[in-house]
């Protein structure tokens, strides 16, 4: 987390965590088992990534009231195989008191995406074409 407020980028990642559930409920996020390193598979692959990832970012008092617009990349890292990509945007409006920042909050379901093999997968995020955070997990075979 960047502690100047006035920072070139004004976008903190502040939680990136692979779940077993997450979702927004009155502007909160609820987590349900965060910090999921690994993933076993007990039919095989391809098989779909059961998890949720849970994000908040901070954006600082002066991009607030901005459009701001990101990616989500899952790839092998060794051979930079990609697995999914999502792009997503959001803006602020909301009533704040002077120089407050705001909290977005994601909870994005996985098991839409399916992972082709075991192996070390990376979750990069962007906001505003910079990379801001970087999260790895394992999906094993745990068929045998």
């Amino acid at each position: 987390m960047n502690l100047d407020p006035m920072a070139e980028t004004g976008i903190d990642l502040t939680t990136l965590l692979l779940c077993d559930y997450a979702n927004i409920r009155e502007g909160m996020i609820n987590i349900v088992s965060g910090g999921i390193t690994r993933i076993g598979s007990s039919v095989g692959f391809p098989t779909a990534i059961d998890a949720h990832l849970a994000m908040s970012v901070y954006v600082h008092p002066h991009r607030v009231a901005e459009t701001h617009t990101g990616r989500i990349v899952l790839r092998f890292p060794d051979t930079v195989e990609e697995i999914a990509r999502i792009e997503f945007q959001f803006h602020g409006d909301a009533d704040l008191h002077p120089g407050e920042g705001l909290n977005f909050h994601f909870a994005l379901p996985l098991q839409g995406i399916a992972a082709p093999h075991a192996g070390q997968i990376d979750v990069s995020v962007t906001v505003n074409e910079s990379p801001i955070g970087l999260l790895s997990f394992w999906m094993v075979d745990a068929s045998e």
